[in-house]
């Protein structure tokens, strides 16, 4: 496996630009998950990765090879890149072991010991013989996986995969999907619109907007310190409040006194970022007052909604504000209470 860099990455499709300079490091043996809405480009860049698109312009590398360059146009077929597409797209008149060798030389030596030896990886070896019909959809995507990794290539391309499968599933699949590439140590590129699934399985997260990565760093790195207001919002949830400087690393806001994560703030004025898991109720006169407008039960936590109503407000005067927070079980609707801020937040002037 081998180290994927891209750098000043462009494509348009006519007057629409998709790919605007697009750099990313994709380090060997790890696996980076690319994330963002819908329309951000983050398909495009994998089909530009694997080939099956030809950019305007920038360089791509795998290891020391230039597959995509000024100059430079590997096809597909000699790049040694692995994709894993959404709906696995396997063969249906082939079997199992004849869906994996696909890609390999029928008369190369070590054939059958190769096919068997991946689908052992992806935990399969005993379905062999099996056609795709007969198996579910996880398991149909598992074979997909052994298949791109069948012909040992570079660098695996994953297009979000997991997206039609159910919810259960999902979380079991990617799980086993991410030790299987673990297990051979692959370099590996999941494209997802799920920020869960990005921030749980992967080694590194790239967040795009607009055609181009806002940000790229550790899963905790892009939840925790956000590179702006954008990637705050769409990953995770978050709580956004007007704050005003009042201190060296503290600000005011409508939540009391809040201590600000990294370097001083600039500027007077400003906006700070929390998440929902920072707010915690506590009895009335402990914290911020609020009332409970409405709570969202989901299984293992529940989302309150609250109206909080900072000191000298009265409740429905303007002054006051939503804010969500998580929580343990449910709190019925109309339960006066107060919150309380934990942990840093993050400021942007």
């Amino acid at each position: 496996m081998s180290t994927l860099t891209i750098t000043g990455l462009r494509k348009s499709f006519g007057e629409t630009t998709v790919l605007s300079g697009v750099a990313l490091e994709v380090a060997q043996g790890s696996l980076t998950a690319v994330l963002g809405p819908s329309g951000c480009g983050k398909t495009t860049l994998l089909r530009t990765v694997a080939g099956f698109e030809r950019p305007d312009a920038g360089v791509v590398r795998l290891g020391d090879v230039e597959v995509v360059g000024p100059r430079t146009w590997l096809p597909p077929e000699r790049r040694k890149v692995g994709v894993v597409p959404q709906e696995g797209t396997l063969f249906p008149h082939l079997d199992v072991a004849q869906n994996v060798g696909f890609g390999l030389p029928r008369r190369s030596p070590g054939r059958r010991e190769r096919i068997m030896q991946v689908l052992d990886v992806v935990g399969l070896a005993d379905l062999a013989g099996r056609r795709p019909h007969e198996l579910s959809g996880g398991q149909q995507q598992r074979v997909a996986l052994a298949r791109a990794l069948a012909p040992e290539p570079e660098v695996v391309l994953l297009d979000e995969p997991f997206s039609a499968l159910d919810a259960g599933l999902r979380v079991a699949l990617r799980e086993d999907v991410r030790a299987a590439l673990q297990q051979v140590g692959a370099t590996a590129v999941l494209v997802t619109h799920d920020q869960e699934e990005a921030l749980s399985i992967a080694d590194e997260v790239a967040v795009m907007r607009a055609g181009v990565v806002v940000q790229h760093g550790r899963p905790q790195d892009v939840y925790l310190r956000p590179a702006d207001l954008g990637v705050a919002r769409f990953v995770g949830e978050a709580v956004v409040l007007e704050a005003r400087r009042s201190d060296t690393n503290r600000v005011t806001t409508m939540l009391g006194p809040l201590h600000v994560l990294g370097p001083t703030p600039t500027g007077e004025t400003g906006r700070v970022v929390l998440r929902p898991e920072q707010i915690h109720l506590v009895p009335p006169g402990e914290g911020t007052a609020a009332v409970v407008e409405r709570t969202v039960f989901h299984g293992h936590d529940s989302t309150v909604h609250l109206r909080v109503h900072p000191a000298g407000t009265r409740p429905g005067s303007p002054a006051s504000a939503p804010i969500i927070c998580r929580v343990q079980g449910s709190v019925p609707e109309h339960t006066e209470v107060a919150v309380r801020v934990e942990g840093p937040v993050v400021w942007f002037a």
